[in-house]
């Protein structure tokens, strides 16, 4: 499709879809590549066009997402002022450095500064802090994984079918367990989280879907309040796309390069469009997150991933058969 010659009308309304998208996934935390990506595909937008646009975009509106979301309080990023009680004093740990946040008590009411350990500085995140690092960590992880055995086994259609429903089948039974258990007040795990990072990164890096319903549903299933879920995965997406535009980039140098071609770095001709879409939309989304009660935030992040796993499935099946 020619860019160009189009702009007058198709090229805005990609821009209105990608910030109607991008709405939905910032303050649902899910939506934006699922939806829009199907959607571009039949207005005529070739994979190799719409791919690297998304990660781009994603990754621009994922922090620029958080930032709002961090000025609505829907999380709470860096650390907090760790307060050690009642440390007698031959015990405390002295320091003369500047900025030094652990404080102890002596006893008598009076606090002293006291040198912080490296298990400190780490206990002093916010769990808000702590939950985006394990996402993204074990995310990048799975991702990397995954996206070795896609190399694989991607040429095998059967298999990416295969992959597809797996992933529609199981976000469809988050949402359904998290309405199942909407009234019920879950313990919070880490190792829940971790699992979910885990998995959400290398579902995303086979299919190049499913990480936003499956992480903030497992999330919510994990003991996260809704919001925390969505402002977190906000953030920890932003960041993987990172990595996976820079693989993207590095894999057509690396491919061109190989088949005596111009070196060349993809196409990315939307992303400028689904970006400015994208942004307009996250100011309103991270508030709508803010005021909506947590109850009903979390029916309707059930929903929306019930939806999100039964329209993946649907579109899977009609683009296998050829329907589509």
């Amino acid at each position: 499709m020619d860019l160009l010659m189009e702009f007058s009308w198709i090229l805005i309304l990609v821009g209105f879809l990608a910030l109607i998208c991008e709405f939905m996934d910032s303050s649902l935390g899910m939506g934006y590549g699922t939806t829009l990506t199907p959607i571009l595909l039949f207005m005529g937008f070739e994979a190799s066009q719409i791919v690297p646009a998304v990660l781009v975009s994603e990754f621009f509106t994922g922090f620029i997402s958080a930032g709002f979301h961090a000025l609505f309080k829907n999380m709470s990023l860096g650390r907090t002022k760790a307060i050690a009680k009642d440390i007698p004093l031959t015990q405390s740990r002295v320091s003369t450095e500047p900025n030094v946040e652990l404080v102890a008590s002596t006893g008598s009411g009076v606090f002293i500064p006291v040198k912080e350990t490296f298990m400190d500085k780490l206990k002093s995140f916010t769990i808000d802090s702590k939950v985006v690092f394990v996402l993204t960590l074990f995310g990048i992880l799975g991702t990397i994984i995954s996206s070795s055995i896609s190399v694989v086994f991607g040429f095998n259609s059967i298999f990416k079918f295969g992959v597809k429903v797996y992933i529609g089948v199981m976000v469809f039974f988050m949402g359904v367990l998290i309405l199942a258990f909407r009234k019920k007040n879950m313990k919070f795990s880490f190792k829940r989280v971790t699992a979910i990072g885990a998995l959400a990164g290398f579902n995303k890096g086979i299919s190049g879907g499913g990480y936003g319903p499956l992480t903030v549903s497992g999330q919510i299933l994990s003991g996260r309040e809704g919001r925390n879920a969505i402002a977190s995965t906000s953030l920890s997406e932003g960041i993987i796309c990172f990595v996976g535009v820079l693989t993207y980039i590095i894999t057509n140098l690396v491919t061109t390069h190989i088949n005596g071609e111009p070196l060349d770095i993809g196409s990315f001709g939307l992303a400028p469009y689904l970006i400015i879409g994208g942004i307009l939309s996250t100011p309103l989304a991270a508030f709508t997150t803010k005021a909506v009660n947590n109850r009903w935030l979390k029916m309707s992040v059930g929903v929306m991933t019930v939806i999100m796993g039964l329209f993946s499935l649907l579109y899977t099946i009609l683009t296998f058969t050829g329907i589509w």
